[in-house]
Formats: C-alpha cells, sequence, structure tokens
C-alpha cells in the first residue's frame, strides 16, 4: 500500500513538471516569433489624406491642354483682327430716292419715279409703300446690276452703319444720264431708298463706304 502511495505522489509530480515545461515551450516559441517576425514597409497603413487638405493637395499653375484666360483673350483678339482686316471697304456717291413719290413731286416728273413706283429690277411685281418701308433698298449703277443684283451691302458714314440690299438699279434712260453723272468721279452709285436713307440716320448724300457681305 505504501508503495502504491509512493508511486501516485511521483506520477502526480511527474506530470505536473511535464505540463509546466510544454507551457514554458510554448510561451517561448510565442516570443520568439512575436521578436523575429518583421511587418514590410508596404504593409504598414498610413493615415489617409483628406481630400482638399492643404498639406495633401498640390494645384498646378495650369492644367494642361486648356488656355489660360490671358491666352484666350489673345486668340479673340487675333481673331477679331484678322476679320477686321480681311473687310475690303469701298467708296461709292451716295444718293437718295423715294420709291413711291408724291404726284407733282420732283421724283414724280424730273425721275419717272411715279411710273415705277414700288418696281425693282430685282423683283417681278409692284411692292406696296408698305413693304418698302419695311426693307432696306438701295440700288446701283445699271453698270453693275448685274454684278450685285440681290446681294446685300454693308453701308458705314458718319459713324452709322446698315445693311441692305441691292433691289434696284440706276438707269440713264430714266433720267437723262443722271445715274452716271451722279457716280462722278469715284464711279460707282449707291441710290438709297427714302425709308432706308431714314433708318441710316439721315444719310443721303457725299461719299459712303460700303462692302458686299455675300459676294463670292
Amino acid at each position: 500500500m505504501n508503495f502504491l502511495k509512493a508511486f501516485a505522489i511521483v506520477a502526480i509530480a511527474g506530470g505536473i513538471v511535464a505540463c509546466s515545461d510544454e507551457n514554458a515551450s510554448a510561451v517561448w516559441n510565442s516570443a520568439e516569433l512575436s521578436s523575429s517576425t518583421v511587418i514590410p514597409d508596404s504593409k504598414v497603413s498610413e493615415p489617409a489624406e483628406v481630400p482638399g487638405s492643404s498639406s495633401g493637395v498640390v494645384i498646378p499653375d495650369s492644367v494642361p491642354g486648356t488656355p489660360s484666360s490671358s491666352s484666350t483673350e489673345n486668340v479673340a483678339q487675333s481673331s477679331s483682327s484678322e476679320t477686321v482686316a480681311d473687310t475690303v471697304w469701298h467708296q461709292a456717291n451716295l444718293t437718295w430716292y423715294t420709291s413711291w413719290p408724291e404726284p407733282d413731286s420732283e421724283e414724280c416728273i424730273e425721275y419717272n419715279g411715279c411710273t415705277w413706283a414700288g418696281y425693282f429690277a430685282g423683283i417681278e411685281d409692284q411692292m406696296t409703300e408698305e413693304w418698302v418701308s419695311q426693307h432696306n433698298i438701295i440700288a446701283v449703277h445699271e453698270k453693275d446690276w448685274n454684278q450685285y443684283k440681290l446681294k446685300t451691302f454693308r453701308l458705314r458714314m458718319n459713324g452709322s452703319t446698315i445693311d441692305a440690299v441691292v433691289y434696284d438699279m440706276c438707269s440713264d434712260s430714266d433720267c437723262d444720264g443722271c445715274c452716271t453723272e451722279n457716280a462722278g468721279e469715284i464711279g460707282f452709285l449707291i441710290d438709297i431708298e427714302k425709308y432706308t436713307r431714314e433708318r441710316f440716320d439721315g444719310n443721303g448724300d457725299g461719299v459712303v463706304e460700303w462692302t458686299c457681305l455675300d459676294c463670292e
């Protein structure tokens, strides 16, 4: 019996020692792992920068491919200059007439105005005075009619500008050579209708500048 008790005590003591050794080994292995394992730099997470943060955002002076405001202004000025430079202005002697003259007026008697009242070389039918009053109408010398009939001229004179259509021609046979006489030394006549003249700030005599807006 004493022998069995002694054996049991020895067995229990041996188990305790073995258990203690196993735990110590596990703790030691864990310590070795934690000290020898190295986490790569790429795995280390860094604080993310907040968009819009002054410390993390760099604003370039200019965005590639996008013109700055100064370059845009230069392009606009260049385009405007080219347009002005490309516009060809001519001179003409400017006179005026009335498409619907009064029966006893000089226009009716001296220039056959009543015979051709409301008629234009570029329009087949007779036009009413109301229509005439609502359109910008000019005539050129008969020698220039084929080239400029129904073209749109821009006129400028004394700071005023107007666009008008060449609906008519001035024929020497209607007024005993007055069209050629009125063309003068310049050699080019523009005869502006009364209502159009009123919209042209009353300009109806003298030298006018003109350019054709739809000529080739």
